[in-house]
Formats: structure tokens, C-alpha cells, sequence
């Protein structure tokens, strides 16, 4: 279990801050700095007055600095890695369980992969503690990045803050050692180098029909869906709520209603189609 001491206290250089911000931060998040700048290029903290203490949990959420080793897509995007993770167990002694009832002490988190397919302000209050979250999630076999809503009639730069945010996610936890599952939505395919960002081939990503059900957003979903697959050939999904026929392929479905999960009992799937759509066996209500 990753234990973390979000007690701890750093004394932040705002010169040094400066000369990083422009490599860890989206132009949104620099925006609310520009007041801290401003003191910064007219030097107005030489005798170190205006210098804060932050706490290193503070620092994090501020500042959202990754290591210098993870690598970068378009619009400064981080990359989430692919990590070996062994999903052929689900349903069968491994179980989904959503983020909203991940616990630190549940006993049989190795068991268990956390999902985000949750409500917006759930996903930002993860988001914005995030130490406090990597506490959370810390002991399960492994997490989903958090899937933050994409719709039709967002602006082009909201959907790359939405898309930013569940990569810096996945890539923060890496850096602590987690086994990360990336979330991938997508609105239409003039967004989808955007949207399918920050992915290596030959991991495992879930996916969601949820919100997908009338015709309209059946066929962005579909057309996405086929998009995905052709640019990460090699790799494994998960996708959760109801199943499409279209949905040809390598693909683990799970109804929505039974990826909820249980921190009291050593799985709870009572029922799950695997890939070849015939009923997985395993799990107890």
C-alpha cells in the first residue's frame, strides 16, 4: 500500500517555479498564475516577503509537475505507458469497482481495478487532491484514468483540458508505481488527435456506451470506437455498460450495474460476457 505524508513541507523557490511551469502545466492552469509571474518579472520577491510555504500536497495540485521522463504528445499532452496488466481473471476471482467505493483498507484490493466512470465533480474533487487519491487507490491491482465528460458542443480547448486531465492523472500515478488503465472518450473525428493522445499500443484501455443510447450517439460512438481500434491494434479493452453488435473484436464487456464492486468480499461480478460474448463464470452477489 502507497503511504504518503502530504504532511510534509517545501519551501518553493517561485523563480525556480518559473523557469518549469511552461513544461508541467496547460495554458489554462498557467493563466492562474499570471498574477505570480508578474511578481516574479519584476522582482518583487528579492527579499523573499511574498515567499509561501507550501505543503507538498499544495505544491502538487499548484503546480502538477511530472518527472522529466515522461514523455509529451501534442498540446504538451502527457503520455500514459502501457502497463502489462492481466485482465483475463475478470469475473472469474478480479472485479471492477468504481472509484467512489475504493477504500484504503479494503483487503482484497489486489483483486480489484478502479474505474472513473463517474459524475464530473467526483472526478474533479480526485483530480484536485491528488496525493489524497493516490492514497485511495494505492493497494488495487490497478486504476483507470479519470474519464472526464466530452461532448459535441465543447470548444476545442476544453477538450483538450478534459483530455490533459486524465492523462496527468494516469502518468502522475505511473510515477508513483501504479498499474494505470487509461479512459478513452472521444465527441467526432475532427477532435480525434486529440482525444486518442497520450496512448501507447499493446496495454489495455476501458471504455464506456454510457450516455450512448440514442442514434446519434451510437454512431459517434461507433465510428470512434473502429478509429481507436485501428490506431492501437494491440490492444486489450474493457469496456463498460451495454453491449453494441458492431463491437467486433478483442473487447471484455461489463454491464455498468455490476462494475460498482465491494470492498467487503473477495469479488462481486456476478455476471460479465467475455470476449467471445459467452457468460463468465465467477463472483457472488
Amino acid at each position: 500500500m502507497i503511504r504518503m505524508q502530504v504532511a510534509r513541507r517545501k519551501s518553493i523557490c517561485y523563480r525556480q517555479m518559473e523557469s518549469n511551469l511552461g513544461d508541467v502545466l496547460p495554458r489554462s492552469d498557467m493563466q492562474s498564475i499570471a498574477r505570480l509571474s508578474q511578481l516574479i518579472n519584476e522582482n518583487l520577491l528579492k527579499d523573499g516577503r511574498y515567499m509561501p510555504n507550501y505543503t507538498f500536497e499544495q505544491y502538487i495540485r499548484i503546480v502538477r509537475p511530472l518527472p522529466k521522463y515522461v514523455k509529451r504528445d501534442i498540446y504538451g499532452i502527457p503520455v500514459v505507458e502501457a502497463n502489462s496488466i492481466d485482465i483475463s481473471r475478470l469475473g472469474n476471482g478480479m472485479s471492477l469497482i468504481s472509484l467512489h467505493n475504493a477504500k484504503i483498507s479494503d483487503p482484497y484490493a489486489r483483486r480489484k481495478i478502479v474505474h472513473a466512470f463517474r459524475y464530473d465533480d467526483e472526478l474533479y474533487r480526485a483530480y484536485n487532491h491528488p496525493l489524497k487519491t493516490l492514497n485511495k487507490v494505492g493497494s488495487y491491482y490497478a486504476v483507470s484514468t479519470l474519464d472526464f465528460s466530452l461532448a459535441p458542443e465543447m470548444d476545442r480547448q476544453t477538450i483538450i483540458q478534459c483530455t490533459y486531465q486524465n492523462r496527468w492523472y494516469g502518468a502522475f500515478l505511473q510515477s508513483y508505481g501504479k498499474a494505470v488503465i487509461p479512459s478513452i472518450g472521444w465527441v467526432g473525428r475532427e477532435y480525434y488527435n486529440i482525444t486518442f493522445s497520450g496512448l501507447v499500443d499493446g496495454g489495455v484501455f476501458i471504455i464506456s456506451t454510457l450516455g450512448t443510447r440514442n442514434q446519434y450517439g451510437k454512431d459517434i460512438f461507433l465510428e470512434g470506437y473502429w478509429e481507436l481500434r485501428k490506431r492501437f491494434p494491440n490492444t486489450k479493452i474493457i469496456c463498460v455498460g451495454n453491449y453494441y453488435p458492431e463491437m467486433k473484436g478483442d473487447v471484455c464487456l461489463i454491464p455498468y450495474n455490476k462494475s460498482f464492486g465491494s470492498s467487503n468480499a473477495p469479488y462481486w461480478q456476478p455476471s460479465m460476457v467475455n470476449w467471445d460474448m459467452t457468460l463468465a463464470v465467477g463472483g457472488e452477489e
